[in-house]
């Protein structure tokens, strides 16, 4: 059961398919809550359970998945920093000939 009210919601604006506002309207009436009352309960039961994943071959999948790849392989011995990195590349040397150095 949910705790009790929060003093204020955030306001959400989301899409769902014509069967998925079918149901929650029909769950809204059954239950007499509002179809926001039931979204956020929807949500409380996902995070509490751990059951919320992203469907495999979703594009925020697909992406995660590409940069994972792309970063095999290519990890820096001993780590790196920002100025040697930009020693590395002339950098330096750039912004010390802007500086008048």
């Amino acid at each position: 059961m949910p705790a009790s009210p929060p003093s204020r919601y955030v306001r959400k604006q989301f899409s769902v398919t014509p069967e998925q506002d079918r149901a929650l309207k029909r769950w809204s009436r059954e239950l007499g809550v509002s179809e926001a009352e039931l979204v956020r309960r929807a949500l409380d039961a996902a995070l509490a359970d751990g059951s919320v994943t992203l469907p495999a071959g979703s594009p925020l999948d697909e992406l995660l998945a590409h940069t994972r790849e792309l970063g095999d392989g290519r990890r820096l011995e001993g780590g790196w920093d920002r100025e040697g990195l930009y020693d590395d590349r002339g950098y330096q040397r750039d912004r010390d000939d802007a500086a008048g150095a």
